[in-house]
């Protein structure tokens, strides 16, 4: 252990700068892990008794859903020792094969090969040779022979299972059968009865995604807000037309709550996305959908990597991951990762850095309980951007480089969390999960806002100096269990959720100096010195309990129902004025699919949500009513083949009563504008058509308007919206010499016209941006070291647009990055 992270320390000190090439696929090795990243499939329940290894192989794919190949000269009926507990699969399979003269090598992350070593274990003779199906002898069990003497007893082994098992790879593939956040079980996709998408972390790599909003280009349905230019909720995305709501391993991670500064995707492991409301099992929340962010867990085999990327404008970003077994045992493990980032912009006087590191321990206490600690901290410095302003009915034509704060402008954040988890199996039908995460954040800030256009000629502008702790307190628990009543299958969810949040904002404002639109003029006024002084104080207590019954009936239908009771209160103080509120809600789902074929399903659901509003940014002395959400889904799923082509074909209408949005007069404050709409359809499709080529294509009609309004008219499109979204990524990587080794990458993303603001007094024009890719993979460059190369080229050619905007007139456009360029090289130890 001391020599794998002094290895990985000397290397991180040693590299200077990276060689920026390309990446494609590795060889694979006996035991050992495809190049990218290490394996991290979550661990789970294993009851596999000591049997004959054709039986035991079986039994584990069934319960991996991974693929099994044989070898020549693989003796099934050797005598396996089993394996019970909680482990990941590859640490169940280690124990499977101990002893039985037989290893394994993977070909992509979950299949694999069997293959038998030099060595062959000594065996006792069995009565049959071990063929699927065969009666053979078991080692241990015993009968009496015909002198009296006792005698193995026949055991017959099932039929191993070598074909239509699903996978699970976040690593070396874009598709993914499987995903948690809908139901919280393990259940397929195709058999969920609501949209989901997952983004995995081979997509993350391959695309050089450094934000959580790069990502979820790739999700259907999904539009960009305020991601990373404004400052405070870096990370706002609009899921089917309203806000995403965010969350981390299941516990709520929202933007003004948990989270005020961007997400780091160092620790991501993969996304996923759940379109419409999900209060049923996760509260309070908007009925667009929501992201849930998994993050990377220690693994048993030692591994580390350093990635150095370096990029245009200035751009220097260092990540480290570091994991493995700290005993012999490996009943102790750790992971840690980290991020260093600095960067300039190509907007003027925009420049930024930021810390980050993440460690895990895992503690398997025992063959039935697992114990994790987790923790994050974020030092993040950066230069706030309002973008640029409207004119007319579009923006302002001015440079995208325009910059219309000053130089001294300043926003600090710092954030720390700490999670602990405690998983016990009671058998294999029932287990619980208990998760607690305790937040804490702050964001300071000295800052010129632009409020208002004044003339079509300038920006009236005012100052402020900023202070905004927050902290929360979740604790969910889980209970999850499967019976059968008759022929009636079962898998019942229920649990209850505790928490507790603050959140305080001080400020001291002043007017400041106006500044011309066509030809600013900065420095004109030193940066005020003001007093801050308390503005706000709230606090708020939640409480939830809910119930889940996923059915299967015969003929192949799955209802779904759930149902899930809130209470929420929150005490205000403004300006030394009380306000108190106490919300109640009852939030259903009622689901149904049906699978007439393994491969395809189609589904329907109904289900609602609810949301109190609540946070340091409200407006003065207004207590909200909370907001409710109700949506009718219907669509079609699809796994053509098996781990390697999956779709989902869904259409939808949500209606959204008590609606917050951006003041026109004040965009710090928001006014409830009564009721909006949001109906359309979403395609999301992620292929591997062929060896080493892999496919992501997305695409969203979504109409989403103004239904009720005291204020704007009703009909209005919602802001920063586009009617039509689409994307399409394809990577491929060469299979045979003299290209072996690299591969390619290029796809574009689309978003057509959008509303500016909620009065649609401007548009944002659409736009195609267009990027590629380069990959070089070179396994064994020193002896288990990997070197991985890499250049992506973002908007190749070079297209003007704005990705999103801060709805009002004065920030009205964000300047999407000119052509940028990210080389990267990453040594992976292992």
């Amino acid at each position: 252990m001391r020599r794998l992270v002094f290895r990985a320390l000397f290397v991180l000190c040693s590299l200077s700068a990276p060689v920026a090439t390309g990446l494609g696929p590795m060889p694979v090795y006996a035991q050992s892990h495809e190049m990218g990243q290490p394996p991290a499939p979550t661990a789970r329940a294993f009851n596999i008794e000591a049997q004959p290894l054709g039986a035991a192989i079986a039994a584990f794919a069934a319960t991996t859903r991974y693929q099994v190949l044989y070898g020549d000269g693989i003796r099934q009926d050797v005598p396996s020792h089993g394996v019970q507990g909680t482990f990941t699969p590859e640490a169940a399979l280690d124990r499977l094969l101990e002893g039985t003269g037989v290893t394994y090598r993977f070909i992509d992350a979950t299949t694999f090969t069997l293959e038998q070593t030099s060595s062959l274990p000594v065996v006792v003779p069995l009565a049959a040779a071990g063929a699927a199906g065969a009666v053979v002898m078991a080692d241990g069990a015993s009968s009496v022979s015909g002198d009296g003497a006792a005698a193995p007893k026949p055991v017959r082994v099932p039929e191993v299972v070598v074909k239509d098992v699903r996978t699970r790879d976040d690593t070396a593939n874009y598709v993914a059968e499987d995903a948690n956040t809908a139901t919280r079980t393990d259940t397929p996709i195709i058999q969920v009865p609501q949209s989901i998408a997952v983004v995995t972390q081979n997509v993350i790599q391959d695309q050089r995604a450094v934000r959580v909003e790069q990502a979820l280009r790739n999700v259907s349905g999904v539009a960009l807000g305020d991601a990373g230019q404004s400052g405070i909720a870096a990370d706002v995305a609009y899921c089917r037309g309203f806000p995403c709501g965010y969350f981390k391993n299941y516990l709520r991670n929202d933007d003004q709550n948990q989270a005020l500064t961007y997400r780091d995707v160092a620790n991501m492991q993969r996304i996923e996305v759940l379109k419409g409301p999900a209060s049923v099992l996760y509260g309070r929340s908007e009925p667009g959908g929501i992201v849930n962010i998994l993050t990377k867990q220690p693994q048993a085999d030692r591994y580390a990597s350093i990635d150095q990327i370096v990029g245009s404008y200035n751009y220097y970003r260092t990540m480290i991951d570091v994991t493995g077994p700290l005993d012999e045992g490996k009943k102790l493990l750790f992971r840690v990762n980290g991020a260093y980032e600095n960067s300039e912009s190509f907007r003027d006087y925009v420049h930024g850095f930021r810390y980050f590191v993440a460690p895990v321990f895992t503690w398997k206490a025992s063959n039935h309980t697992t114990i994790s600690v987790e923790g994050e901290y974020i030092r993040d410095r950066r230069t706030p951007d309002s973008g640029l302003p409207a004119i007319g009915t579009g923006v302002a034509p001015v440079p995208d480089t325009r910059f219309y704060g000053e130089p001294f402008d300043t926003m600090a954040f710092e954030e720390g969390r700490a999670a602990l988890s405690v998983l016990h199996q009671f058998n294999d039908a029932w287990r619980i999960e208990s998760r607690f995460r305790a937040d804490m954040s702050t964001a300071t800030a000295a800052r010129t806002v632009p409020l208002a256009v004044l003339g079509n000629q300038s920006l009236a502008r005012f100052f402020f100096n900023q202070l905004a702790p927050i902290s929360s307190y979740y604790w969910r628990n889980d209970v999850i269990g499967k019976l059968s009543t008759g022929s009636i299958k079962h898998e019942i969810l229920t649990g209850a959720e505790l928490g507790r949040q603050y959140a305080s904002y001080n400020q001291a404002a002043v007017p400041f100096d106006t500044v011309s639109i066509f030809n600013p003029v900065y420095n004109q006024t030193p940066e005020p010195n003001l007093q801050r002084i308390p503005f706000s104080n709230s606090f708020a207590n939640a409480l939830g309990g809910y119930v889940q019954d996923q059915i299967s009936l015969p003929y192949n239908f799955h209802v779904l129902v759930g149902a899930r009771g809130d209470y929420f209160y929150q005490h205000s103080g403004v300006n030394g004025v009380d306000t108190k509120a106490e919300n109640y809600a009852f939030s259903p789902r009622v689901g149904m699919t049906y699978q007439p074929w393994e491969s395809f399903s189609v589904y329907a659901n109904f289900t609602r949500s609810f949301q109190p509003n609540f946070g340091p940014f409200t407006a003065a002395s207004n207590q909200f009513d909370p907001t409710r959400g109700t949506q009718y889904e219907a669509g079609v799923k699809s796994v053509i083949v098996p781990g390697r082509l999956t779709s989902t074909l869904a259409v939808y209408r949500i209606d959204k009563t008590n609606v917050l949005a951006p003041d026109p007069v004040n965009p710090l404050f928001f006014i409830q504008t009564g009721a909006q709409r949001s109906q359309g359809v979403e395609f999301d499709l992620t292929a591997q058509l062929a060896e080493g080529w892999k496919v992501i294509a997305t695409y969203a009609y979504t109409d989403a308007r103004v239904t009720e309004d005291t204020r704007a008219i009703v009909g209005n499109r919602l802001p920063l919206v586009a009617r039509n979204t689409g994307s399409f990524w394809t990577t491929y990587d060469f299979q045979v010499a003299p290209l072996k080794g690299f591969g390619v990458g290029a796809g574009i993303f689309a978003a057509g016209e959008r509303a500016g603001d909620l009065a649609n007094t401007f548009e944002l024009p659409g736009y195609v941006r267009t990027d590629a890719a380069l990959y070089y993979r070179k396994p064994e460059i020193f002896p288990h070291t990997n070197l991985i190369a890499q250049l992506n080229a973002q908007n190749l050619l070079n297209q003007d647009y704005f990705y999103s905007g801060g709805q009002s007139r004065a920030m009205a456009g964000f300047p999407g990055a000119p052509l940028t360029f990210l080389g990267s090289i990453k040594l992976e130890f292992y």
